[in-house]
């Protein structure tokens, strides 16, 4: 008979095996979180599109519909702020994106819908660098073919985009 396991150190529990499959979570359930969450990304780019409207312009001679006219237009300060704001807009999107789906699973559009990513081997959460890759590169990858990576969960046995089988995770309920 093997001797008992060594008591548990206060503070710690017991290692839990993942039993069973996971609770996948619904298609709808996983478009409704990522159309909210493309929503918050607006959120972020939303300076940049303000600078756009707002920022300082020029009046340019222009063809419209093949008719010489003048265009008000930005200056290229303008353009410098506005291309500024964007990507600073675009990497802050990606760090909060990227911590909260590494801390929690989940960002803002995955909570509304119930919705976390986890790591198909492990069943934990999934590293800042992965998250950002899968929703950027993995989410192009889903809609390049007529959209058909973001379809395939409905006919998937364990319910996958493209996006989740290039890097291996799996979307379940929360």
């Amino acid at each position: 008979m093997p001797p008992p396991p060594p008591p548990i150190p206060p503070g710690y529990q017991a290692y839990q095996a993942q039993t069973g499959t996971p609770q996948f979570s619904s298609w709808g359930a996983r478009v409704g979180g990522h159309i909210l969450n493309g929503l918050a990304a607006i959120l972020f780019g939303l300076p940049s599109i303000i600078a756009f409207f707002a920022g300082p312009r020029e009046y340019q001679a222009c063809t419209v519909n093949d008719r010489p006219g003048i265009c008000k237009l930005p200056t290229s300060a303008g353009w410098t702020i506005i291309i500024v704001l964007g990507v600073v807009g675009l990497v802050a999107f990606a760090v909060v994106y990227g911590r909260a789906i590494a801390s929690s699973g989940q960002f803002w559009g995955h909570k509304a819908a119930g919705v976390r990513i986890v790591d198909a081997r492990t069943g934990g959460n999934i590293g800042a660098g992965r998250a950002v890759a899968r929703y950027i590169i993995g989410h192009w990858i889903d809609g390049i073919v007529c959209y058909l990576g973001y379809l395939w969960p409905l006919w998937d046995s364990k319910k996958q985009t493209f996006a989740d089988k290039i890097f291996s995770t799996y979307s379940v309920r929360a």
